[in-house]
């Protein structure tokens, strides 16, 4: 496959909101391969700092002055950076996932598709691809979005 377009971005803790990529393909192409990928989905290590900025955002949210160790720690874990993809073709919805994977790809072609992406016996016109980023818990974080195709 050729990749055709490719771009990246920088997301920083907090960021809530949609992102959305368009690209007009010069031709008709037998299969598109759509892949977004981002780093930092999830806390490494836990510092003081992030416990005590744990216990002030469950204070204002709940009246919790203070946690263990092990509620933190298990908080943390559960805690991750969430981003959904949606991709349409020439405004029309072709696929989705909602798969917490930190690299997926959105396979299309009239014989195979990925999970939760609908076959097209034609890739052509306009292709949208829209991160849905629903929470982002680490500056810094980086994403890539990458088309390729092939003829």
């Amino acid at each position: 496959m050729k990749t055709i377009y490719e771009v990246g971005g920088i997301l920083n803790k907090g960021f809530v909101g949609q992102i959305s990529y368009t690209v007009c393909l010069d031709k008709e192409y037998e299969e598109m391969d759509l892949c977004f990928s981002f780093d930092k989905q999830r806390h490494t290590t836990i510092t003081e700092e992030l416990k005590e900025e744990l216990i002030l955002a469950c204070n204002g949210e709940y009246g919790i002055e203070s946690a263990s160790d092990e509620e933190i720690q298990r908080a943390m874990k559960e805690m991750k950076t969430e981003i959904h993809t949606i991709a349409s073709m020439n405004d029309v919805f072709i696929g989705g996932v909602h798969k917490q994977l930190t690299t997926r790809h959105m396979h299309f072609s009239k014989d195979h598709t990925s999970e939760g992406c609908i076959r097209q016996d034609r890739i052509h016109g306009v292709i949208k691809l829209t991160l849905v980023v629903f929470n982002v818990i680490l500056d810094d974080t980086h994403y890539n979005v990458s088309l390729s195709v092939n003829e």
